[in-house]
């Protein structure tokens, strides 16, 4: 016969006191042991040591700036473990400069894997002086609106990189090779709003795990060319451009959001038609109305080619006829 759900014991009275207080203070993320400490008072005097500092969500309408970075300075003030596995942080950087450098350098020396900066809350980009390149540990870099360097485009580290997310940062063409060269876990490459000119070449020729591709938002660039056999996802935001994927074998997923100049619709239509073969292998496909509008240029353009072929054909046989 089983127990009556009233007399079963509780996991934390059954485990000892410090083993509970080990695993909530160590593996629980930060807000929920922040809760945790503000409604029992059995643990309001625990130790943080919790490895995943993610702060996303802590800024926002119902929290102001100072509210915020009083929260986290509270916390890495009080942090007491060797490790933090993950920092993530969504902020106003504008005059904590010196606070969020702190925290980094706390996070730097203790091991960390996974870095989530996001400044975009502010118009201006933050430079902090940090090589991210030269960090040996990280496996997710999100830089928004946060200036990334690779001095003599020469990486030093980076080398467990599994994802890479960048925002109006400045990206060279040897840039990215650096980091296709010495990457070689990459698997999700995102570029927002970045600057950069001409071309962007994709050389993942000899990766295994290179999956997903985000471009947003990058007028200048005006050709894409990919030669990544492993690439199954490919997303991309902006106007119409030439796209070269005749080394992509593998692509299963495609969101295509095009801006339509329409001074200029019919080099962009064209561009859509020289980019459809790639498409047509995939399982999904998101994309704006541009390509019903290509479709319907082309059923237009067939029947002016019939109208007038048939209009050849009737004139022929008519000059016969007499």
């Amino acid at each position: 016969m089983s127990e009556s759900p009233s007399k079963k014991m509780k996991p934390t009275e059954v485990l000892p006191e410090d083993m509970v207080e080990h695993i909530l203070s160590t593996f629980l993320p930060i807000q929920s042991f922040l809760r945790s400490r503000m409604v029992s008072k059995r643990f309001r005097k625990t130790h943080i040591r919790c490895r995943d500092l993610d702060f996303s969500g802590i800024y926002s309408v119902r929290r102001n700036q100072l509210e915020a970075v009083h929260i986290v300075e509270s916390v890495f003030n009080q942090h007491k473990g060797s490790e933090i596995n993950r920092f993530v942080m969504t902020l106003n950087h504008i005059g904590v400069e010196d606070k969020i450098l702190s925290w980094i350098n706390t996070c730097l020396g203790k091991n960390i894997q996974e870095l989530e900066l996001d400044f975009s809350k502010s118009k201006k980009v933050i430079e902090i002086p940090v090589n991210f390149s030269a960090i040996e540990t990280l496996t997710v870099l999100k830089l928004w609106c946060c200036k990334f360097q690779i001095p003599d485009n020469s990486l030093k580290g980076l080398k467990l990189l599994k994802t890479l997310s960048l925002m109006r940062a400045e990206v060279t063409k040897d840039m990215i090779d650096a980091i296709f060269n010495n990457c070689i876990y990459l698997e999700t490459l995102e570029l927002i709003k970045c600057r950069m000119s001409e071309v962007l070449s994709i050389n993942a020729r000899n990766h295994k795990k290179f999956k997903s591709l985000v471009v947003y938002s990058m007028p200048k660039v005006l050709e894409i060319v990919l030669d990544a056999p492993t690439l199954e996802c490919y997303n991309y935001d902006g106007h119409v451009r030439m796209i070269d994927f005749s080394s992509v074998n593998a692509l299963k997923e495609a969101k295509l959001l095009y801006y339509n100049r329409r001074y200029n619709w019919r080099k962009s239509y064209n561009m859509v038609i020289a980019n459809l073969e790639p498409y047509t292998g995939v399982h999904v496909l998101a994309t704006t109305n541009i390509f019903l509008e290509v479709i319907f240029y082309l059923v237009y353009k067939i029947s002016i080619y019939f109208a007038g072929l048939l209009t050849y054909i009737f004139g022929f046989y008519g000059i016969l006829l007499k």
